[in-house]
């Protein structure tokens, strides 16, 4: 009977340990990016939390406050509503461009309608 026997190098042994490696290094690059890009969101949430923005009021700078909004966003608001008119249901932010329905699910506790007659609606 033939006895073969294979050298296994020390780099072929250390392969495994490697990817294990890369693997973890991977993992913990995805936390650490989701963490950094995640807390700024929560940490507006929590400044913001219990205030409300007035969409037929606030400025572009105070529309850009409100967590997920940017400053683009929030000039888009402002243009609709000086070209249409004040806003008469919150919904109506689904018809500014840019304004998905998941955005808008996110952001609705933020808002409040006042304008109509002086009478605040959270809607």
């Amino acid at each position: 009977m033939l006895d073969v026997h294979f050298k296994t190098s020390e780099k072929d042994r250390r392969e495994p340990m490697r990817n294990q490696i890369s693997t973890f290094t991977w993992t913990i690059g995805v936390l650490l990016v989701t963490m950094v890009l995640c807390d700024p969101m929560v940490a507006a949430e929590e400044k913001l939390k219990g205030k409300t923005v007035n969409i037929n009021t606030a400025t572009v700078e105070e529309l850009a406050q409100v967590p997920l909004i940017t400053p683009e966003l929030a000039q888009a608001i402002v243009a609709y509503r000086e070209e249409v008119g004040d806003f008469q249901f919150i919904e109506e932010l689904l018809l500014v461009e840019g304004f998905e329905r998941k955005l808008f699910l996110r952001v609705q506790p933020f808002f409040i309608l006042e304008g109509l007659g002086g009478e605040a609606c959270t809607c």
